[in-house]
């Protein structure tokens, strides 16, 4: 979801809106590398999932951008307010639901190259986790993972299209918007598309279809026990060992929002349907950054690139 929190820029002359020039750090949609040297911020969103009701989950990152082109990024979710289900008392029962209060999910540690040729931007993003996560209530894979992805943007007018390509060993650093109810260990494909508009220049909502293709052997850490996990009840929480077409595999839609308050605080929401699961999650939450991005007056492409070329990029 690298794309979610691309903020809107006006181009000199033209009247249409683009995208920063930069990758966003995951899980706090407004950290923009626009600036060089280092940024951090934090996201809190309180969130409902059909499966397992309410929780709550802070995100914490940080971002050092090298240059126009190279960046990195860093981030770990807290769940402050999460339930998850014990153990059964007996095999064919469900284990009762109870409250697991500040735990942590895996860190994802990101590397990104952008270019900005015309009216497109295209990322390569590089991503591994550090097991930091309780793998035992779904929050972690136990293990480091990694994952490779393409994406790319098509602007046109006050919209854009895009397009995600990616393949990697864990669903942990694929989807850094919305939690599953699991976390998978074993090779999979993921694909994302869908458009992005600015409303009022600066206001945005965005609409992909996604889907996450497993194949090989797969380890599956649950909080949901997956063959339940349709919305109709949960199961006893387990580790599930299946093949390619088992639960770590998800589709669906996900609609999303964001509203810039001030060049530090964004107000986000989201709408995710996993066709698979049959589950709903929505969610609401606000982002701060300590490096915000004016909203006042944005530098077009091209103001930005003169700016560089002299050396005066961020100040």
């Amino acid at each position: 979801m690298a794309a979610l929190a691309q903020v809107a820029t006006q181009t000199a002359g033209s009247g249409q809106a683009r995208a920063e020039e930069s990758e966003n750090v995951p899980r706090v949609p407004g950290v923009s590398t626009i600036f060089s040297g280092f940024n951090a911020g934090a996201s809190f969103f309180g969130v409902h999932n059909s499966a397992v009701g309410w929780y709550e989950v802070v995100s914490p990152a940080v971002s050092f951008t090298f240059s126009p082109h190279f960046s990195a990024d860093a981030s770990t979710p807290i769940y402050l307010h999460h339930y998850v289900e014990e153990p059964p008392v007996r095999p064919g029962t469900v284990g009762a639901m109870v409250l697991d209060a500040d735990d942590a999910g895996d860190t994802v540690i990101g590397f990104h190259v952008s270019f900005k040729p015309d009216n497109f931007l295209y990322t390569a993003t590089a991503s591994l986790t550090a097991p930091t996560g309780n793998r035992a209530v779904g929050f972690g894979a136990g293990q480091p993972t990694f994952d490779f992805d393409n994406h790319l943007q098509r602007y046109t007018g006050q919209a854009a299209f895009l397009l995600d390509l990616g393949i990697g060993d864990s669903s942990t650093p694929i989807d850094n918007l919305v939690t599953q109810n699991f976390t998978s260990v074993g090779k999979l494909a993921h694909f994302q598309a869908g458009a992005m508009v600015w409303i009022f220049r600066r206001y945005w909502v965005q609409s992909v279809a996604y889907e996450e293709l497993p194949f090989g052997s797969q380890t599956v850490y649950t909080v949901v026990n997956p063959e339940r996990g349709s919305g109709s009840g949960p199961g006893a929480t387990q580790t599930n060992v299946i093949t390619s077409s088992g639960a770590s595999e998800d589709n669906g839609f996900i609609t999303s929002a964001g509203i810039p308050f001030t060049p530090h605080l964004t107000l986000l929401g989201y709408y995710n349907h996993s066709l698979r699961w049959h589950q709903d999650t929505v969610s609401i939450g606000m982002s701060y950054v300590l490096r915000g991005t004016p909203l006042a007056r944005r530098l077009s492409m091209i103001d930005r690139a003169l700016r560089e070329a002299a050396g005066l990029n961020g100040k």
